[in-house]
């Protein structure tokens, strides 16, 4: 890895570890979501957190879909950018991710969907590309949301799991960016 480069393997494991577990996250996935260099790997979380699937399925549940008396840490861009759900930055995402013909099923907006789609174009992205602009503002709006989210994530987790997810996410995402080497 170039130093300062997000490589697109770390986007999609953060991708998964944000999505709802179906299943244990596999070792690759957490071994992905850190380096040596960084304070601490998810292995050494998912030791403290356990694996009960079940436990980490409820606390996805607690934190980001249905908790009372309100969600503590929402998904969604929209709702730390402009207040609201499904706001002009969702729509422009969903755009952008027709364009692609990314196909999603959650909210263009919601931090798994745009980690995936940050690792796609990651992937195609090349000096002086069209993809170059898209990146750039994808990787933007990922940064001027998520400090909010993952300092939520952090407050409200009761595991140790998510919010060490949150913690190296942010590190990863506030890595200085360079154009990978091809």
């Amino acid at each position: 890895m170039k130093k300062g480069h997000i490589e697109s393997a770390e986007l999609q494991a953060l991708s998964r570890l944000f999505s709802f577990p179906e299943q244990w996250p596999d070792g690759a996935t957490l071994d992905r979501r850190s380096h040596a260099s960084e304070n601490q790997k998810i292995a050494e979380i998912a030791d403290i957190a356990g694996t009960d699937l079940l436990a980490l399925q409820n606390a996805y549940v607690s934190l980001f879909i249905n908790a009372l008396p309100e969600v503590p840490c929402p998904p969604y861009g929209s709702y730390y950018i402009e207040g609201v759900l499904m706001g002009e930055t969702t729509v422009r995402l969903g755009k952008m991710y027709r364009e692609y013909g990314f196909q999603i099923t959650e909210m263009a907006d919601h931090i798994a969907v745009e980690l995936e789609f940050l690792a796609l174009l990651t992937v195609l992205l090349k000096q002086n590309d069209p993809v170059q602009e898209d990146h750039q503002f994808l990787l933007a709006h990922l940064r001027q949301w998520t400090p909010k989210f993952f300092s939520r994530v952090e407050q409200n987790d009761q595991t140790g799991f998510y919010s060490g997810v949150a913690r190296n996410a942010g590190r990863i995402l506030f890595r200085e960016v360079t154009a990978p080497v091809l």
